[in-house]
């Protein structure tokens, strides 16, 4: 009985442990989010290489979009860890610290649209190819997903800036949905529609 009552309290001082390891201070938060935002900047030329001869290489595993699902993959794992690592932080109180992570969040939110509206660009070109939105779509959720997650957890940190912090993930949030509607909306059901009416077109002229 006294060990299981040790082999508790060690755990449970393990625990404790870990929970300080894994606090941030407001510099490696700000750090954190430079990292995410340089590997949202990496994509923008990957992006802007889509074209309508390249993009459907994606079911070979070649050309822009695969390299994006990695990149995209990998932003995902690095904010994952990022929001672990966050837990159990202390509140951000110091002015120019709140004022260094909410400028850090908006210099972010600033590079990740612009990749994105890249992104919500480039889907027009495969309105007729329809395997080429939902890999994309699927991402682009995992990458709303942990975002959202981010924002929410700097907004309870950092409550001096949180209304800052809210407006510019509202923002983020809104191209998201924009991204993700765009590719999701590249359904079979909408390649035929477009086959039809180039058919037709077709005909008329004939």
């Amino acid at each position: 009985m006294r060990f299981s009552v040790l082999s508790t309290a060690v755990a449970a001082l393990a625990a404790c442990s870990d929970a300080v390891q894994a606090a941030l201070t407001p510099a490696q938060m700000v750090s954190n989010i430079q990292v995410i935002t340089q590997k949202s900047m990496a994509l923008q030329g990957p992006a802007q290489q889509i074209s309508i001869i390249n993009g459907p290489l994606i079911v070979i595993g070649q050309g822009p979009f695969p390299a994006l699902i990695v990149g995209f993959t990998d932003i995902v794992s690095t904010a994952t860890t990022a929001i672990t690592q966050m837990q159990g932080s202390e509140p951000v109180t110091a002015a120019a610290d709140a004022t260094a992570i909410f400028e850090a969040f908006r210099e972010f939110v600033r590079v990740h649209q612009a990749l994105l509206n890249i992104l919500i660009g480039k889907a027009g070109l495969f309105n007729t190819i329809p395997f080429v939105g939902q890999p994309i779509a699927a991402v682009l959720r995992q990458v709303e997903g942990v975002v959202d997650t981010i924002a929410f957890s700097l907004i309870d940190l950092v409550e001096s800036r949180a209304q800052d912090l809210q407006r510019e993930a509202n923002s983020l949030g809104m191209t998201i949905t924009t991204a993700i509607d765009s590719y999701d909306g590249l359904s079979l059901s909408k390649a035929k529609r477009g086959l039809v009416r180039s058919n037709s077109f077709r005909a008329v002229r004939a």
